[in-house]
């Protein structure tokens, strides 16, 4: 692991950037749970990979508490103190609601119905497009500072920011969709099903969430500058 107290001398965002690429490993390892839960994978196998997932939040957590260990007070940054921990807690979020995905999967087996099924994977698609949005912007924030958080570079950001926003709403409609055909069909379903599939459909949902709040935070940090 890189020692990220050293990075913040490049810039106060490379650490930001950091812990973003291990935040990106987490959201990987349950996109491939999902789609193998989709492709009817073993209960085993999502156990298995679950596991996995949650090491590598366990990673993303030693990154975000060096971040927070290291971070300068007292200095001159491009971008203020507060900003930066209040962007690394919905980073740090995402990364929980990925592990969280998988934890969820791991407790059960739980039957993907046909009703659920024609919604579900675009319903996963949206909010991990999102998160995948959210994640370029992160990449992108060193050019975006070198170019004083202006000009054509923060127009093109300002333009990925309405993007999260648009995918979050658009995963926001999707999930009350298969939330009525949860309802409507939740005899087909034991109690533990069903609430599986409730706390499921909400985590799948928190991706998107933590990726606009994020999103929203450089919107702001344009909007101060």
């Amino acid at each position: 692991m890189r020692s990220v107290a050293k990075l913040f001398g490049r810039s106060p965002l490379t650490p930001l950037q950091v812990h973003m690429e291990k935040v990106e490993e987490c959201v990987n390892g349950v996109v491939a749970i999902l789609e193998g839960f989709m492709n009817g994978m073993s209960h085993e196998e999502i156990c298995e990979m679950a596991k996995t997932v949650s090491k590598l939040e366990h990673d993303a957590d030693l990154v975000k508490n060096d971040i927070r260990n290291s971070l300068p007070r007292g200095l001159f940054m491009q971008v203020d103190r507060s900003t930066l921990m209040h962007m690394l807690t919905d980073q740090d979020s995402i990364a929980d609601k990925a592990e969280d995905i998988g934890v969820l999967l791991s407790f059960k087996s739980i039957p993907l119905i046909a009703p659920l099924k024609e919604h579900f994977p675009t319903f996963v698609d949206k909010n991990v497009e999102a998160f995948r949005v959210v994640r370029k912007i992160i990449a992108d924030l060193d050019e975006l500072a070198e170019m004083g958080f202006g000009g054509e570079e923060a127009s093109r950001v300002e333009q990925k920011v309405d993007q999260v926003a648009l995918l979050e709403h658009e995963a926001d409609v999707i999930q009350r969709d298969i939330l009525q055909s949860l309802f409507a069909h939740e005899d087909d379903l034991s109690k533990g099903e069903f609430l599986l599939w409730r706390n499921l459909l909400r985590d799948i949902g928190g991706l998107s969430n933590y990726a606009e709040k994020l999103a929203n935070r450089v919107r702001i940090m344009l909007a101060i500058k």
